[in-house]
């Protein structure tokens, strides 16, 4: 039992004298905050998400985001069927087993032009309830206009909700 608590005693110690040579080896707190200098947080690596811009407009990537963070796991498709041609090429979505059409307008003047086109028989607002005609959700925001195909009132509600919040605003100074 000598031999062992020898042993012992001998890794202790060399644990010991490792961890005062890593704490050596840091420098003192005061020499980084010596700068004076505040800076923004840099997200590099792996998994970093770029930071999408905030012009109090709505981009693709704040449209994106917004899904993302109501919980509708939105899926880029390639192509849905029977879009209306309103304007400008539209981001396709799936939600689901839903289709989701954003199309992002130069401003709000354009969007609205757009919207009023829309035939109303196909195209219902996110405060209009669906019929068994099994109409499309005009949801409208600022510069964007986006087009729900689903029958579930719940995901009419999340996606509706997430989009008519407004876009990302610019950070105050």
């Amino acid at each position: 039992m000598d031999v062992s608590r020898a042993v012992r005693h001998a890794g202790i110690v060399v644990l010991l004298a490792a961890s005062a040579c890593a704490r050596d080896a840091r420098p003192a707190a005061d020499s980084v905050l010596a700068s004076g200098a505040v800076r923004d947080p840099i997200t590099i690596g792996i998994g970093a998400k770029p930071t999408c811009p905030r012009t109090g407009h709505w981009n693709a990537c704040g449209v994106l985001q917004r899904l993302e963070a109501a919980g509708v796991a939105p899926q880029k498709t390639e192509s849905l069927p029977d879009l209306p041609a309103v304007g400008p090429a539209p981001l396709l979505y799936m939600i689901s087993r839903s289709g989701l059409a954003v199309y992002l307008f130069a401003d709000s003047t354009a969007r609205s032009r757009a919207a009023r086109a829309l035939d109303t028989l196909h195209f219902v607002s996110q405060a209009t309830s669906l019929t068994i005609r099994g109409e499309a959700t005009a949801i409208q925001s600022d510069n964007l206009l986006a087009l729900l195909y689903s029958r579930s009132e719940q995901q009419r509600e999340r996606v509706s909700d997430a989009l008519t919040a407004g876009p990302p605003q610019p950070r105050a100074p």
